[in-house]
């Protein structure tokens, strides 16, 4: 996955000489690092020692290496679009804003376009109502930007440094910016182990982050803080209020109401079941599919909330199988030869991007893949896309 990342990086709509990619390698125990030396250049640099040091880490590290103004922070499994970087940073102009995400459409290992499903485009819709309320809160981890100069060193034991990194920005008085014409492809796993492995390390973060940013969720801080009890806090309690309310209508079912309501409640879990096991082309599956979904990303929360209280999810990424990504056209490609590429290593590695300023666009980009950069002399608000 390396090599489709760093040929995405290489092809972007970008001035090349403005263009610094710094990979982050931790600990990778594949080919990762031998495919990154075969492109290193004054652009590509690599980061590795051989040691597990976990992306909180590295990412300070990487932030205080950038040479640019502004940073853009990337997953080795995110693709941008070409103009994704000029997109990113044309906010900039804006002495307020300090970190910009994009929106990204998530992939199947077949192709299909999870990022249609129902529950992403209400998350979209939402993200977009706080972006006119100016209570964007996190960002996506694949597709974000910051001021250099705003970074906060974070803990190395962070889980979900996407979250806490913009939010820490945020607690400085500048503002959050979703850009949904900043966009990007990632691939995810395409399995249930993988998704649910998946959200319940993001749950153990949103914990931690809670904790960690509890300031934040004090009344007196206003309408960021309404957001943060609403959009997080009161969704991250959502499985502990789903077993509360059965156990309640379990407690109450002398009554005939309440007989009804654990009918429902039974029909309701049969249908995750149903959605579970059944052909997911099916009209049986399609029409179990939210409570399957439902159900499913609560009981990862949940399980997340457990590894959290008992201190037992690790820093570190384990690896997941994913998807081949197609690669690039060739004319994308650099000069350089390109060995068949193998899966990334267990831990997330990625390029920075370092830009300097020019007229049209900003100056320095980074990704976890690190891609780096900083605004330019003038911003052009409306470039084309």
């Amino acid at each position: 996955m390396i090599e489709q990342k760093l040929l995405n990086c290489l092809a972007l709509d970008y001035p090349s000489e403005k263009l610094e990619i710094i990979v982050i390698s931790d600990g990778s125990d594949d080919r990762t690092d031998e495919i990154v030396r075969r492109y290193a250049s004054e652009r590509v640099k690599l980061l590795a020692d051989g040691e597990r040091h976990g992306t909180p880490a590295r990412m300070n590290q990487i932030v205080e290496m950038a040479r640019s103004q502004i940073v853009v922070l990337s997953d080795a499994n995110t693709m941008y679009k070409p103009d994704a970087i000029k997109a990113l940073v044309r906010h900039f102009s804006d002495e307020k804003v300090g970190a910009v995400c994009g929106e990204l459409h998530l992939t199947g290992p077949g192709g299909e376009i999870e990022s249609e499903s129902l529950y992403w485009r209400y998350e979209v819709m939402l993200k977009f109502m706080e972006n006119k309320l100016g209570l964007v809160l996190g960002s996506n981890g694949g597709l974000y930007a910051v001021r250099k100069e705003l970074f906060t060193p974070i803990p190395d034991d962070t889980i979900v440094d996407d979250f806490v990194i913009p939010m820490l920005i945020r607690s400085k008085g500048y503002r959050i910016v979703y850009d949904p014409e900043t966009m990007a492809d990632e691939h995810t796993t395409g399995t249930l182990h993988g998704e649910l492995v998946r959200r319940r390390r993001i749950a153990a973060g949103n914990w931690q982050a809670a904790v960690m940013l509890r300031p934040m969720l004090n009344p007196l801080n206003g309408a960021i803080a309404f957001s943060f009890w609403s959009h997080k806090i009161f969704r991250w309690s959502v499985p502990i209020a789903m077993i509360g309310l059965l156990a309640v209508n379990i407690a109450l079912v002398t009554a005939p109401t309440y007989t009804v309501l654990l009918g429902m409640h039974i029909l309701f879990y049969a249908a995750v079941v149903a959605g579970h096991f059944g052909e997911p082309s099916s009209l049986m599956g399609r029409l179990c599919k939210v409570p399957h979904v439902l159900v499913g990303m609560n009981i990862g929360l949940l399980w997340g909330l457990v590894r959290y209280l008992r201190g037992s999810q690790k820093v570190t990424w384990d690896r997941v199988g994913r998807a081949e990504i197609p690669p690039p056209p060739a004319s994308a490609a650099p000069e350089a030869t390109a060995e068949p590429f193998l899966p990334a290593a267990s831990a997330p590695s990625g390029p920075i991007e370092t830009l300097e300023p020019d007229d049209s666009a900003p100056d320095d980009a980074e990704t976890k893949e690190l891609p780096a950069v900083e605004p330019p002399h003038e911003v052009d608000d409306n470039p084309n896309k």
